[in-house]
């Protein structure tokens, strides 16, 4: 038998879910081992630190999401209404076609 050599694209398909699961595997172990809780307590003043960064990062989040909303609103909600009004036009003509007959 004549040994071959896979191509690059098989060899890939063939090692990207052991890679895949490798990372995953990772990712979990490093998610549990992050997880446990030091012994101690924060003091106030990183409690404060730690309000005040996240403070920040939602406001400026909900900024970005407000201005995201306006904009989904003018352009999606038109169209989700004519869609509507098409639907119901189409049943009210189905019904007065059955009233006529």
């Amino acid at each position: 038998m004549m040994n071959r050599k896979l191509p690059a694209f098989q060899t890939y398909l063939i090692f990207r879910p052991l890679a895949l699961n490798a990372i995953a595997i990772l990712f979990i172990s490093g998610f549990f081992a992050a997880c446990e809780g030091s012994s101690a307590p924060m003091d106030a003043e990183t409690r404060q630190a730690i309000d005040s960064i996240a403070s920040a990062q939602i406001s400026t989040l909900r900024v970005q999401l407000d201005t995201q909303c306006a904009q989904r609103h003018r352009t999606e909600l038109p169209l989700l209404i004519d869609s509507i009004r098409q639907k119901r036009l189409k049943e009210i003509n189905e019904k007065l076609k059955g009233i006529v007959k």
